[in-house]
């Protein structure tokens, strides 16, 4: 369940819990090989142990500890996709678990499958085993549903690109209406305070968590202290860029040519999990769907 489709009564009241509970969540992908407490959680929210445990139950669907179990475990599914060269003991660590071994055990458990077979999946099998254990990961329902492979020729084109700071909210990736919302709610705070800036706004893509998409908004740390956003870095380098329009399916289209037809032949393999999209008109105003979105992939050379 996303935090902003969480049914709960009273708006204020609402609000107020979904933005504590989105800090915890902040706080749980920031660090994603640690041993995190459930008193560390509730000192963050500013809730006792008990009272965020049920909150975050009522609000997500897990526990804590069970949400971030989930999260380490399709954030490694993802790596072990995407960074075919790096060892199952780097994965396992980066992942936040203390030895292959109980990664192995973890893996084999939730997907069925271990880490090596995993790597030798064939690609639809992989998307499949995804929305399987993550009905919620648009991505990987749009992977799943037999979208046919996009058959035209897509521009793609390979920047470099520097780190930009900012604050963002989130918002479910499968629902175009609530990440307009969002883009509205940060584009009205960004005019009250006099933080427009030249850029425009971003869309944080991770398709490792879950079904949260991320409404971006760059902003000077310094300028920006208050304490209803939580900010985020999209760190610079090197990315494939290529245009897409429409729903998750034709978006998916134009993923799998990228995937599977443009990168193996590029001279260059995928450098992170997570990407970023620029917009051609204001996505506080244009319904998601209908912009044009300019998406990017950080990549490295193949060594």
């Amino acid at each position: 369940m996303s935090i902003i489709n969480a049914p709960m009564s009273g708006s204020s009241t609402d609000t107020e819990h979904k933005r504590r509970i989105a800090h915890v969540i902040d706080y749980i992908f920031g660090h994603p090989d640690s041993q995190i407490s459930l008193e560390t959680l509730a000192g963050i929210a500013h809730y006792s142990p008990f009272h965020l445990q049920k909150l975050f139950k009522q609000i997500i669907g897990d526990s804590p500890k069970q949400y971030t179990i989930k999260l380490r475990l399709e954030t490694a599914f993802h790596l072990l996709i995407i960074h075919p060269q790096r060892s199952i003991q780097e994965i396992s660590i980066e992942s936040g678990f203390s030895s292959p071994a109980v990664f192995s055990r973890a893996m084999k458990r939730f997907f069925g499958y271990s880490p090596e077979q995993i790597r030798d999946l064939p690609h639809r099998k992989k998307m499949m085993l995804l929305h399987a254990v993550a009905p919620k990961s648009a991505v990987a329902q749009a992977g799943a549903s037999g979208a046919s492979l996009h058959t035209g020729k897509v521009p793609i084109h390979t920047v470099k690109k520097e780190s930009v700071k900012g604050i963002y909210l989130t918002a479910p990736f499968d629902n175009p209406a609530e990440i307009q919302r969002s883009f509205a709610e940060l584009s009205m705070t960004a005019r009250s305070n006099d933080w427009l800036t030249p850029g425009g706004m971003y869309g944080i893509l991770s398709p490792h968590l879950r079904n949260m998409y991320r409404a971006f908004l760059p902003v000077d740390p310094e300028m920006a202290g208050t304490g209803k956003f939580t900010f985020a870095e999209i760190k610079g380098g090197n990315f494939a860029t290529f245009k897409v329009r429409g729903d998750l399916k034709q978006t998916n289209k134009v993923a799998h040519y990228f995937y599977q037809r443009w990168l193996p032949d590029s001279g260059y393999k995928i450098a992170g999990v997570t990407g970023f999209e620029r917009f051609s008109g204001d996505p506080a105003v244009i319904s998601y769907y209908q912009l044009e979105r300019e998406v990017h992939i950080p990549i490295e050379p193949v060594r």
